[in-house]
C-alpha cells in the first residue's frame, strides 16, 4: 500500500470532535466522522467524511482526491450519512484495530463514545448492513455524478 494513503488514512483516525474540528455534541448517538474502507478488487478506496464539510477519498494505489465537499451535492450526502449512520451504532462494536481489509467494506463512525465499527455485506439481507451501504453508495454516486 501507498505511503501516502497510509499517512492520510491515519491522520483522519486522529480526529477529535472537541480538538481538531470544535464541534460540540449533543448526544452520544450523533457521528461528527466517518471512514470507510471499500475494496475495489484488490485494492481500497477510502471515504472520508466529516461534520465541517469534509469529503476525501483516498485510494491504497496513492491517488488522492481531497475537497470534494465542496461541491453541494458531495457535501449534502456526506452529511445524510453522518446524520443518519447514528442510528446504526448500536449494531456496530467498539473499534479495537483500524487496520486495513481488502476484502470487506468497513464502516468507522467517529462518536462521543470514540470510534464504533462494522463490517458490511453488501449482498446482506440486515437492514444496518443495506442501510449504511446505501449511505455510503449515496456519497460515491455524487461524486461519480460531479
Amino acid at each position: 500500500m501507498d505511503k501516502t494513503y497510509l499517512g492520510l488514512r491515519e491522520q483522519a483516525f486522529a480526529l477529535q470532535h472537541d480538538k481538531s474540528i470544535n464541534v460540540h455534541l449533543e448526544n452520544d448517538k450523533q457521528v461528527y466522522a466517518a471512514l470507510v474502507d471499500i475494496p475495489v478488487r484488490s485494492n481500497i478506496a477510502t471515504l472520508f467524511c466529516v461534520i465541517d464539510g469534509t469529503v476525501s477519498l483516498y485510494y491504497s494505489t496513492g491517488r488522492i482526491d481531497v475537497g470534494l465537499g465542496e461541491k453541494p451535492a458531495i457535501r449534502k450526502a456526506a452529511m445524510s450519512l453522518l446524520v443518519s449512520s447514528g442510528q446504526c451504532l448500536p449494531y456496530m462494536q467498539q473499534c479495537e484495530n483500524h487496520e486495513t481489509d481488502n476484502s470487506v467494506m468497513q464502516f468507522f463512525a467517529f462518536c462521543r463514545d470514540g470510534l464504533k465499527t462494522k463490517k458490511i455485506d453488501p449482498e446482506s439481507k440486515e437492514k444496518e448492513d443495506k442501510f449504511l451501504n446505501f449511505l455510503v453508495q449515496n456519497v460515491i454516486t455524487a461524486v461519480r455524478a460531479n
